[in-house]
């Protein structure tokens, strides 16, 4: 999947708790470390600072990171590469748009992915996309080995609210932790997940306002079959 030119180059103001004018590209890495963030072994600040500048097109990709602290830098975590080992550069979040899932063997590898960050507590297995013959695309799958069918939409056309269903599971399997959602207001965004201390430590240290994922308006609430 290539990186697309619809990343926001300004934080939108309620998705950043504290302004501060300048973080180090460094001092934003230890902070994330601190966290539980850390980059596959495999990558290097010079595919960070390429994947960054191929998504904004800023010549100083650095001092655009300090000077938009841990919002863009965030988005990173999620991302992968062909070319390493691991594909993904971390297990942590996932960085998407709705865009990437066509085709839709994505919602698959989405579904995968959601289930790899949460540590084992949400698991996700015998994952398949149907058409039925109405043309209508549903997945169906089993979750900590519960059987499920989600109803997608059309043949061709992109089901939003399918991001907004993995909002409803860590209640219905009593998980600890939840999803959450970021975005910097820009068409793309960052689902991760966190228990409610790892939420609040993330907010109060990067300054940002990291969501859970099903608040706002971000995506369509699901259909009811």
């Amino acid at each position: 999947m290539g990186l697309f030119n619809c990343f926001s180059k300004k934080d939108k103001v309620e998705n950043t708790k504290t302004i501060v004018s300048f973080v180090s590209y460094d001092d934003q890495i230890s902070t994330f470390k601190s966290l539980g963030y850390e980059f596959d072994s495999e990558v290097t600040k010079e595919m960070i600072l390429r994947d960054i500048h191929e998504m904004t097109w800023e010549e100083e990709t650095e001092k655009f990171i300090a000077h938009n602290p841990y919002s863009i830098l965030y988005y990173t975590f999620g991302w992968r590469d062909p070319n390493i080992k691991n594909y993904n550069y971390t297990n942590n979040c996932l960085w998407f748009d709705l865009d990437f899932f066509d085709p839709n063997i994505q919602y698959k590898w989405f579904m995968e992915r959601l289930g790899a960050i949460t540590n084992g507590e949400i698991q996700f297995t015998n994952i398949s996309i149907q058409t039925d013959s109405n043309n209508w695309e549903w997945i169906e799958f089993k979750v900590n080995g519960i059987k499920k069918r989600w109803k997608l939409e059309k043949s061709g056309y992109v089901a939003d609210h399918f991001v907004q269903r993995f909002s409803y599971l860590p209640t219905e399997l009593q998980t600890k932790g939840k999803y959450t959602y970021f975005d910097n207001g820009g068409q793309q965004w960052v689902i991760d997940y966190a228990t409610e201390s790892e939420q609040k430590e993330f907010n109060h240290k990067t300054g940002l306002n990291r969501e859970w994922l099903g608040e706002g308006n971000h995506f369509s609430d699901p259909p009811n079959e």
